[in-house]
């Protein structure tokens, strides 16, 4: 059985290397998915019988907000031609990847369920982003409909021990840590974030992610599942857990309200994860950040 990982050298990618040891692992270096040419390249290479699709262009709020057609455009030509040549190349299992940003800005009631998706518009400052991901979904959706096995995870932010970058393109974890590290290098006494520290974030170890995904293939998950840890907490909270995990606790932390929080809460239910797989443990943020932290810069 052939399975070909997309965006397999990325954040997910890398850690799902360490479960699907026979997968083949493909980067934005071997194919520019955003080609059609070279999306029929990569199947009449390789010729999957299931395909994980974890590559997206990706960043932080202010990039989204800088470039949205690019983040729109980019993702969706990707997403569209993967799914497409999947079925043309009679891909067996296609599990696509989306993101919380697919959901509505405001709703009536929280966690949202996988169904409250369409409800209303994603978040403005993810918009070009959230609405690639949610077309993603909806393509899925229809090729399910005609019979195909085919079916999206929908993660929580995520940050991990792989993710690297310019600070300007990372999650808020994966920046977070870097400002922690950076200042401890020069010697500062604060960290500098967005907007006020109020928003609600869950936030979930890439590891976990990958570790699913394995799940999924092993069992044949057909559903789609919203993923992420039972944690809640605000981008304050979330701050001086890191500098507590960090040791960095001399570090004071600066909101720039100048700058935008982005969504105020969109955390997601799992009650349908849960149902299926009642046993597993997400990793704790502490636990999470500690690790991920002493990988990249050290103790």
């Amino acid at each position: 059985m052939s399975i070909l990982i997309t965006g397999g050298t990325g954040l997910v990618g890398k850690y799902l290397q360490h479960y699907l040891k026979d997968g083949i692992y493909l980067g934005s270096r071997d194919y520019d998915l955003t080609k059609e040419d070279q999306v029929i390249a990569m199947y009449e290479k390789y010729r999957p019988n299931i395909v994980i699709h974890l590559a997206a262009k990706v960043g932080g709020i202010a990039d989204n907000i800088q470039y949205p057609f690019e983040y729109y455009e980019d993702n969706l030509l990707m997403n569209t031609l993967v799914i497409k040549h999947a079925r043309t190349y009679n891909v067996k299992k296609f599990i696509g990847v989306l993101s919380s940003c697919i959901f509505p800005d405001v709703v009536d009631h929280y966690p949202m369920t996988e169904e409250d998706m369409h409800k209303d518009l994603p978040n403005a400052n993810n918009f070009g982003y959230g609405y690639a991901k949610r077309v993603m979904g909806c393509h899925i959706d229809i090729a399910k409909k005609q019979g195909l096995n085919y079916s999206y995870i929908t993660p929580s932010n995520l940050y991990g021990e792989y993710e690297h970058g310019d600070v300007s393109r990372k999650h808020f974890v994966g920046a977070l840590l870097e400002k922690i590290h950076t200042a401890k290098v020069n010697g500062d006494d604060h960290i500098t974030l967005f907007g006020d520290g109020t928003p609600l974030r869950q936030f979930t170890f890439a590891k976990d992610i990958a570790e699913i995904i394995n799940l999924l293939i092993q069992y044949d998950i057909k559903e789609n599942l919203n993923l992420t840890t039972a944690d809640n907490l605000t981008i304050d909270q979330m701050a001086r857990m890191a500098l507590e995990a960090t040791d960095s606790q001399h570090l004071k932390i600066q909101y720039d309200t100048t700058k935008p929080n982005g969504q105020y809460r969109k955390d997601i239910d799992t009650t349908k994860f849960k149902n299926i797989f009642a046993n597993y443990k997400f990793t704790s943020y502490i636990k999470g950040i500690k690790q991920t932290y002493n990988t990249l810069y050290g103790k």
